[in-house]
């Protein structure tokens, strides 16, 4: 399990280093670097994550750390949903 997790990790610090080489030497577009870098991010927090409900599950029963997980990626994809809407543009 916890090589799964540091292969997780492993691919975000991966993605990122792509990301940030790439736009340095202007060999990549914006929706790419855009890709690029919600790769990594949620690699590594996928990572993270995991690891830390791994290490709850050994004092917290499991149906308390599922709660929590699932508490916090339904407050995440909210965040995220909102800030992804298309905001409306100015009025004419």
């Amino acid at each position: 399990m916890l090589e799964l997790l540091i292969a997780a990790g492993a691919v975000g610090v991966v993605a990122a280093t792509a990301a940030l080489w790439l736009e340095g030497r202007r060999r990549i577009g914006r929706r790419c670097f855009a890709g690029l870098l919600a790769l990594a991010i949620a690699s590594s927090a996928f990572s993270v994550l995991a690891w830390v409900a791994t290490a709850i599950t050994r004092t917290i029963p499991l149906p308390v750390t599922w709660a929590c997980v699932i508490a916090l990626a339904v407050l995440f994809a909210v965040r995220l949903y909102r800030e992804l809407q298309v905001s409306p543009g100015p009025p004419r």
